[in-house]
């Protein structure tokens, strides 16, 4: 069974990820997110945000997640956007996740 967040990933590797990560979740989460409780005021300060994605994403196109980005980005709040080249999804869950961590890390201290 293939599923989204492992897409390009083998698929013994995606049913692996699966088996392992896959909770049963509440319908009402993305219920929720399309009424007034999930509206944002983009022009409020907020706490430093690091907008990371993968290339080959599929549920969160990196291009989504870049204009989230520019969304949040102004002159009070730290906003920053690092695109992972190859990188689906399941952005931790793959063998390179130690660099992605790593520079997550970094951004922190810095």
């Amino acid at each position: 069974m293939a599923i989204r967040i492992t897409n390009g990933m083998a698929l013994a590797d995606q049913q692996k990820a699966y088996d392992e990560n896959v909770i049963p979740e509440s319908k009402r989460i993305s219920r929720d997110g399309l009424t007034s409780a999930a509206k944002i005021d983009f022009t409020k300060a907020h706490a430093p945000l690091l907008f990371i994605a993968g290339s080959t994403d599929n549920i969160m196109p990196s291009s989504l997640n870049y204009s989230n980005y520019k969304k949040y980005k102004d002159h009070k709040s730290i906003t920053d956007f690092k695109e992972f080249e190859g990188n689906n999804h399941f952005v931790l869950g793959l063998p390179n996740w130690k660099q992605t961590a790593d520079y997550i890390l970094n951004w922190i201290k810095s």
